[in-house]
């Protein structure tokens, strides 16, 4: 187990920001960054010992400044879209930043993925673990509350990785964040990811309007493209979804309970992902957005359906969704997000 801590680049600002990485006895090592919380890069072996860095990214602090994708980053104070980006809190309406057309997108331009966030670090004899700070002051893009905000990243010699979200308010509010991270699990770099297998544990999907706002109701998926509860290529999805999935999956277990969320394999590398997690929804999206313009690590281009996202969540605009689970957190109460992403290889798993 090793923790290894050194600066990362210095932000317009001129703070210098730090970059931990966590290591374990069995070659995976995940890479953070002090400045968004986020995930720079996670090395896996594949079934030959090969290691690759499975996330999409920058190689320097100016690339995740100016990014546009939330590469790796920490979502929030809430993650997804709120509709009109407006919302009632106690019968008063909230006005956030409207910074995606009508609507508010990922905590707002100031949000946590923009934040300095405190560290500490601690080894263990099997885990490694990063805990990260920071505080969003009362009415800041709109929301209210001074709020404490906690990310966890412990990786063990099982190869998983928690990742724990915490926050309190001292006011009532709303909080609800996610992991942002973008996967490829193959050995090329570039590679597109219709070859990859998903299994989602999830029998519904969250209905959204042509500007990705939920309806508020759920469909059944048996029967149509975005159904991966038996597992099927993304490449199959894609061919019927020309602008890609986006979906947000209600998982089959009970609210509030850690259980079986998804599952990526890449048969050709040999590794998967199984992600394990608290949250209700997990939103598949397959990188339709970015088109080649914008280069990730190793001056790369980041392509249309380069990787895929696997984002546990609350279900989204769940503020302004009567039938949606709250995300209202209340003064004196503790939010909790727990999440459990294990990278594995197919040959392991056929011995059990």
């Amino acid at each position: 187990m090793r923790i290894t801590e050194k600066p990362f680049g210095k932000l317009t600002t001129g703070e210098e920001v730090q970059i931990i990485e966590l290591e374990n006895d069995r070659n995976v090592c995940i890479c953070i960054l002090s400045y968004g919380a986020l995930i720079q890069s996670i090395k896996t072996p594949n079934e030959k010992g090969e290691i690759k860095d499975i996330t999409l990214g920058y190689d320097n602090i100016e690339g995740y400044e100016n990014d546009p994708y939330y590469m790796g980053a920490v979502v929030g104070p809430v993650a997804g879209r709120i509709s009109n980006a407006r919302f009632l809190l106690n019968n008063k309406t909230i006005d956030l930043e409207k910074n995606q057309g009508a609507h508010h997108l990922h905590g707002g331009s100031q949000g946590l993925h923009q934040k300095m966030w405190q560290l500490s670090t601690e080894k263990r004899h099997d885990s490694v673990k990063a805990v990260l700070e920071t505080f969003a002051k009362n009415g800041e893009n709109g929301y209210p509350g001074n709020r404490r905000f906690k990310t966890t990243y412990i990786l063990n010699n099982k190869n998983q990785l928690l990742i724990y979200f915490d926050a309190e308010t001292d006011a009532d509010t709303v909080i609800g964040l996610t992991s942002h991270s973008y996967f490829n699990l193959s050995d090329n770099e570039n590679d597109n990811i219709y070859d990859h297998l998903m299994m989602i544990n999830a029998q519904k999907t969250v209905v959204m309007d042509e500007h990705l706002i939920p309806t508020g109701t759920f469909s059944f998926v048996l029967g149509k493209a975005e159904n991966f509860s038996r597992g099927k290529k993304l490449g199959d999805a894609i061919k019927e979804l020309p602008q890609g999935i986006d979906h947000a999956y209600m998982i089959n277990k009970e609210f509030g309970k850690f259980g079986i969320s998804a599952k990526a394999l890449h048969a050709k590398s040999g590794r998967t992902i199984d992600l394990v997690s608290n949250q209700p929804a997990v939103i598949l999206y397959t990188t339709n957005f970015p088109d080649g313009s914008v280069l990730g690590k190793n001056k790369l281009p980041i392509n249309t359906h380069g990787a895929f996202c696997l984002e546990p969540m609350h279900f989204p605009d769940a503020v302004n969704q009567q039938n949606f689970p709250s995300i209202l957190l209340k003064s004196g109460e503790k939010y909790k997000s727990r999440n459990q992403f294990t990278f594995g290889l197919v040959s392991q798993s056929h011995h059990h």
